[in-house]
């Protein structure tokens, strides 16, 4: 009895990894470079405003919910007369990672004018529960409040630089003015940023008080390379 030739099996294709489906690593850097003061009130008789500023990056849009990547608070200290403009000094926020290509990075920034501190270090620790925060567009005369991950998305198609759009936070329903207390709540910015390919961006974040007594201007850069 004759054998039949035997035949080589043809080697099956591996699955494609998570990471090759991931663009190259990427370094994500956000550096503040000033405040521009053009109105500051801190109450009758009581000087200068204290301006607190709070910042906070999340990951966004990928295969786990928003997460926190990292966050800064910078005092700025005014020294000259109002209208002025401070710099920050070097206060950056830089995160590396392998980004998925639906992959975004939220930068969420608020502006308090602090009095006892007992609010910005309530909010600074809020920015650990992104799954707590609700944003929506100032503007909208129908708010229509998003998740972290949702704004995100939609932000891409309105925001572009070197200006964005202020919005408003809630945390577990509330509105961010309550939880600051009697460290006064200005305003709130948020621009989502693309991690697939290098960007080098300047942008200017308007901070108005309710009472409009207070104008600040936040200068940054946003890097990804």
């Amino acid at each position: 009895m004759s054998r039949q030739p035997h035949k080589r099996k043809k080697p099956r294709p591996k699955p494609a990894s998570a990471a090759d489906s991931d663009t190259p690593r990427r370094r994500v850097r956000l550096s503040l470079e000033a405040l521009e003061v053009a109105r500051g009130h801190d109450g009758f008789l009581r000087g200068k405003p204290e301006p607190a500023l709070l910042i906070a990056a999340y990951r966004t849009n990928g295969a786990l919910p928003a997460a926190l990547v990292g966050r800064l608070l910078v005092r700025a200290r005014l020294t000259n007369e109002i209208p002025c403009s401070v710099s920050l000094g070097e206060h950056e926020l830089h995160y590396d990672a392998r980004f998925a290509v639906a992959e975004r990075i939220l930068l969420l920034a608020l502006a308090l004018e602090e009095n006892n501190g007992r609010g910005v270090a309530a909010l600074y620790a809020a920015f650990e529960s992104p799954g707590q925060l609700l944003l929506y567009d100032a503007s909208e005369s129908v708010p229509s409040p998003l998740t972290v991950d949702e704004w995100a998305r939609t932000a891409r198609s309105t925001a572009s630089a070197p200006s964005v759009r202020p919005v408003e936070v809630m945390l577990a329903g509330v509105a961010l003015d309550e939880i600051a207390a009697s460290d006064q709540f200005i305003s709130a910015s948020a621009l989502s940023i693309a991690t697939l390919g290098r960007a080098d961006e300047s942008w200017r974040l308007s901070f108005v008080g309710r009472d409009e007594r207070n104008d600040w201007t936040l200068l940054l850069r946003t890097r990804v390379d």
